[in-house]
């Protein structure tokens, strides 16, 4: 029983919990105020150390606000794509002041070699982050050569900053995660993807002290009873050098998502270490939710029945202290149901594959 740590070729890197903005949703709960950042030595050891481990493809800069590392982050880049990696970051594009300003900016990113590039806006980012800096942003990207630019929209029901929205604004019909890719939706010169990726808004991190009303839960919880395909085999290194099982949440500390210190440790023995832990195999193959519902059948502890992303579950599970403690009492039985359902998915798998005659 064991994960496939980096099976899908990610690493993501928080490059720091500063950000230029304080909004009200942030997962991270970054602020100005906020100082830890990595080095480009920490940078380069790591990405290093991911691809010995496995066959790494992509390295993504993330935050807080990447660009913050100022040339750090160009070094960075550049020396991933020196080593055959793609790249990515997420920004919130406050340096997109004028489009002079965003195109400048941009051919910089270009020339060290970044392949893809996302921008948060939302109702939460706008007070801090006009949206004509998301415009400049967005005009700089056409036509010079991006794997994917994206638009990330995280919203509520009662939001003004949704997809539609942020067509009318821009102008323009753009892609939108989950629909079907035709031609009259979007031109793709130099084979670039332009899109809007639609994110639930959830509740965790700063995001917890809103309101309510912002939130659209699934009626359905059974929708979220899956297992976390990322656990594990997205790994994450935090802003202060230490190894997440994913980016769903912050883990710094958390007592099952923290794999290790990177400062202490290889990334391969951290690695190997949590591809064989128990709760983290029952997060990956089972689910949060499942684990919810084994707590509360073990034990008078129970959570809240409106959850509205995987990720905000797991956020719950996992630093609940007695709720941990609860499952590590029953390791046995959890992992003899994870065995479980993996041989359901393998029978389920072997059928399949007969039928279809491979």
């Amino acid at each position: 029983m064991s994960i496939t740590p980096l099976n899908n070729g990610v690493l993501s890197l928080v490059t720091t919990d500063g950000c230029t903005a304080r909004c009200s949703h942030c997962l991270m709960n970054c602020t100005p105020n906020k100082k830890n950042k990595l080095s480009f030595e920490q940078i380069q050891k790591c990405v290093d150390q991911a691809k010995k481990y496995n066959d790494l493809k992509s390295v993504v800069f993330t935050g807080g606000e990447p660009t913050l590392l100022g040339e750090v982050l160009f070094q960075a880049i550049r020396y991933c794509t020196l080593n055959f990696l793609k790249t990515k970051i997420v920004t919130n594009g406050h340096w997109a002041t004028n489009l002079d300003r965003a195109r400048q900016f941009i051919e910089k990113l270009r020339n060290a070699g970044l392949t893809e590039i996302s921008f948060s806006v939302d109702d939460y980012h706008e007070p801090f982050i006009p949206l004509e800096r998301i415009r400049n942003a967005w005009i700089a990207c056409k036509d010079v050569g991006f794997q994917t630019v994206v638009l990330g929209n995280s919203h509520g029901p009662n939001d003004k900053i949704t997809p539609s929205f942020i067509q009318e604004y821009l102008g323009e019909e753009i892609l939108v995660s989950g629909s079907e890719l035709n031609t009259s939706i979007t031109s793709i010169p130099n084979d670039t993807i332009y899109l809007i990726v639609e994110n639930a808004l959830q509740k965790s991190g700063r995001a917890e002290e809103l309101d309510e009303k912002k939130f659209s839960p699934y009626k359905d919880q059974k929708v979220l009873e899956c297992g976390c395909q990322w656990a594990v085999s997205d790994p994450v290194l935090s802003s202060i050098g230490h190894l997440w099982a994913c980016c769903g949440i912050p883990a710094d500390n958390n007592s099952i998502l923290d794999l290790g210190d990177t400062n202490k440790e290889n990334i391969k023995t951290i690695l190997n270490r949590a591809s064989k832990n128990k709760l983290l195999n029952a997060i990956h193959y089972l689910g949060p939710l499942k684990l919810c519902q084994f707590v509360e059948e073990h034990s008078n502890i129970r959570f809240s029945k409106e959850f509205c992303t995987a990720c905000e579950i797991c956020s719950v599970l996992t630093n609940n202290k007695k709720a941990v403690q609860i499952l590590r009492d029953n390791e046995k039985t959890i992992s003899a149901m994870i065995r479980a359902k993996r041989s359901v998915a393998e029978l389920s798998n072997l059928l399949s594959q007969n039928r279809t005659g491979k």
